[in-house]
């Protein structure tokens, strides 16, 4: 168990520390000179199969800071409270940062009981139970205790090997993920890194991504609350010795050890924030301010989403700009303090570290976010997908909640961009798109049908959920496509006059050699009428969905595009980076280069791939 003591400056902190454990936490000379802890310090002791693990971290303002660094990832707190002063600033500075962390795990040690009478003691007892009202620590017990007579001392202990005892089993599920606090270096070993480990776990010989520095590193050895150890995990404080192509020198206090291949970094953050009730005004939007998250100290803005201001004592939704970005994961907690670093403004859980910047679907985003409250990741998809029709990036999704594995499918359905939509979202779309579809061959008896763009337009829901409801309907046969063109299966289009005349000597043409039809002149030739005349006719089977014209002098037929399609994203599957060039897509499809460079600069218009300078890579399948 890691049990964080905190409190208000030479309340004895250190002191009783020292006292259970017999270790002396102050290691810099500075600290022992002036007897102020200034850093973090760390003790522990041992029991059969158990540890107590002991920050102990500054109570002065100055450092408050390093604090922070400390109680990040605690089991428990100890809230340190001297007999003769009473609650301190600090005190409630501290205990507000225990709160806005959710630490509802801990006790107070009353300290210092040697110097006062029972009326005092009593009188401070109230003072302090009257403190912890309406906090996440209301209910702890208080234990005076003096670390100079030992008067206390072991009552306090006996309570934390309970407590210790009784601890719940930690998950290890999600990737690896260690909050560095210090780094050093140790002669024989090489760099070692400490810190406290947020989620998932590690073992001897695991290779894990030094972040924000994206540099891969290999776990030589491993110390788990001061003893060596072959695995770490969540909840415990590690020392970590690392090997690869890292420095001492590129290494602080705010990075991360990470096993995930895409821990979110982000400098624009929706927070459901907290205005501690002490403060005496509203707080307004843009307000300059602190930041701190696990290690990481940064500064930024506050962009209120749903007020001009936060009044005292509530919650809402916020939008945090940092200056520079950090690592961050949904549920982290974040403490924020005020532009001159001397006092605590309040807190909050993150929400989403991929956020995007203010627009005006506002109403929208609040809906979506307010939705994301729900720390419970099936419920919190379920009511994602209720409330946004655009759906879920499955990838950001997990990237974000750091997440191994999950069951997606069982909430709906997947497109081919990795984004997951609701089933009866699909299913009311694909309602509407029939019924589009027959009214428009109601209305248009000479055509083949509407263009998925013009459907798209007029549905008026995303983009990328129509064209999905649409690539099903087509897989399952319930809308059939030529082209960019819809229609019913059961709608039969008859072409008459010249169109079909033309087409009856034309379709053999552009059949007999698919991928290389004839340019425009060779097919005037072949059926003897004036090009400007064939173009014409050629044009007016556009609309039938008979033929596609994806360069200026060639018409092909729809399935010959499909072909080349298929073709196409084969040839980028059979790479590891996915890019192919105009020659390799020439060679594959067996025709002409200028042909191809003209194919592609048509799937590059239609979106189905993108160029990449001298490359190509698949864009949207279903384009």
């Amino acid at each position: 168990m890691i049990i964080a003591t905190s409190g208000h400056v030479d309340h004895g902190k250190t002191l009783l520390v020292r006292a259970l454990t017999g270790i002396d936490t102050d290691r810099l000379e500075e600290e022992k000179a002036r007897g102020l802890t200034i850093d973090l310090g760390f003790a522990y002791i041992h029991r059969e199969e158990m540890t107590l693990g002991f920050i102990d971290v500054p109570g002065h303002i100055k450092f408050i800071s390093n604090m922070l660094a400390g109680v990040a990832a605690i089991d428990f707190g100890m809230l340190v409270v001297a007999a003769d002063d009473g609650p301190m600033p600090q005190t409630l500075e501290h205990l507000a940062i225990l709160d806005l962390l959710g630490i509802n795990h801990g006790c107070v040690a009353l300290t210092k009981i040697d110097r006062i009478d029972d009326a005092r003691r009593s009188a401070v007892e109230q003072e302090v139970r009257d403190m912890l009202h309406d906090t996440s620590l209301a209910d702890v017990p208080i234990y005076p205790v003096s670390s100079v007579t030992g008067e206390g001392i072991d009552a306090l202990l006996s309570t934390l090997w309970t407590a210790a005892r009784q601890g719940k089993a930690v998950s290890s599920e999600g990737y690896f993920r260690l909050a560095i606090d210090r780094c050093f270096t140790v002669k024989g070993s090489g760099i070692v890194v400490t810190g406290s480990v947020f989620s998932g776990a590690v073992s001897v010989g695991d290779e894990l991504t030094l972040s924000p520095h994206d540099r891969t590193v290999r776990v030589r050895g491993i110390h788990r609350q001061n003893q060596t150890s072959s695995t770490g995990k969540q909840g415990d404080r590690c020392a970590i010795n690392i090997s690869g192509d890292v420095s001492r020198d590129l290494i602080s206090r705010g990075n991360w050890l990470t096993g995930s291949p895409a821990l979110p970094y982000s400098n624009r953050i929706d927070v459901n924030m907290r205005l501690l009730a002490t403060e005496t005004k509203n707080l307004p939007h843009w307000t300059p301010v602190h930041i701190h998250s696990a290690a990481q100290h940064v500064t930024g803005r506050i962009a209120t989403l749903e007020s001009k201001s936060i009044p005292p004592g509530s919650r809402q939704l916020v939008q945090l700009i940092l200056t520079e970005p950090i690592n961050i994961c949904y549920g982290d907690r974040i403490i924020i303090r005020d532009q001159s670093a001397t006092r605590t403004l309040g807190g909050g859980t993150v929400l989403d570290p991929f956020s995007p910047r203010r627009g005006r679907a506002k109403s929208q985003r609040l809906d979506l976010l307010r939705a994301m409250t729900n720390p419970i990741v099936a419920e919190r998809i379920t009511t994602m997908l209720e409330t946004n029709a655009a759906g879920i990036n499955v990838q950001r999704f997990k990237a974000s909640s750091n997440l191994r594995h999950f069951p997606f499918e069982d909430f709906g359905v997947i497109d081919t961009a990795g984004t997951l939509f609701s089933r009866p979202l699909i299913a009311s779309t694909q309602k509407l798109l029939f019924e589009l579809i027959e009214t428009w061959h109601e209305s248009n008896p000479r055509e083949f049908g509407p263009a998925e763009l013009q459907l798209i337009r007029q549905i008026q829901l995303p983009e990328a959920l129509v064209r999905f409801a649409i690539q099903i309907m087509v897989q399952k046969k319930k809308l059939e496509q030529q082209g960019n063109k819809l229609k019913l299966p059961n709608y039969r289009l008859e072409i008459a006059g010249p169109e079909k005349s033309l087409w009856m000597k034309v379709g053999p043409m552009l059949k007999k050699d698919m991928l290389k039809p004839p340019v425009l002149h060779e097919l005037a030739k072949a059926v003897n009428l004036p090009p400007a005349a064939v173009e014409k006719l050629l044009t007016n089977c556009l609309k039938f969905g008979l033929v596609v014209r994806p360069v200026k002098n060639r018409f092909f037929l729809p399935e010959a595009i499909q072909t080349l399609k298929k073709i196409s994203i084969e040839l980028a599957e059979s790479k590891e980076d996915g890019k192919f060039t105009v020659i390799e897509f020439r060679d594959r499809v067996g025709i002409g280069r200028n042909l191809c460079i003209e194919i592609l600069e048509h799937f590059d218009h239609t979106g189905f791939t993108r160029r990449l300078a001298d490359h190509r890579i698949i864009q949207d399948k279903t384009r």
